[in-house]
């Protein structure tokens, strides 16, 4: 299903966007380190990460739900 996949990029997209930030909080790639960013690059990860955790949530209950029907199918014949 679509809606699976689009949790997938947007889970995708906001873990990328916290390695950035948290990359940008670093002396490496910003002036320095600074501890608010860092904070709020873990913050965003949490919910990138459970958008994730649904997306492979929802795909193994259709996996689930079309080994049923088969299963069904079968001890119906």
């Amino acid at each position: 299903m679509i809606l699976w996949r689009v949790l997938q990029v947007v889970g995708v997209a906001g873990i990328l966007a916290c390695l950035m930030l948290a990359w940008q909080a670093t002396p490496f790639g910003g002036d320095g380190w600074s501890r608010a960013r860092l904070l709020y690059a873990g913050a965003g990860a949490i919910p990138a990460l459970a958008l994730l955790g649904i997306a492979a949530l929802g795909q193994e209950m259709r996996r689930v739900r079309a080994a049923l029907a088969r299963i069904e199918q079968k001890l119906g014949d």
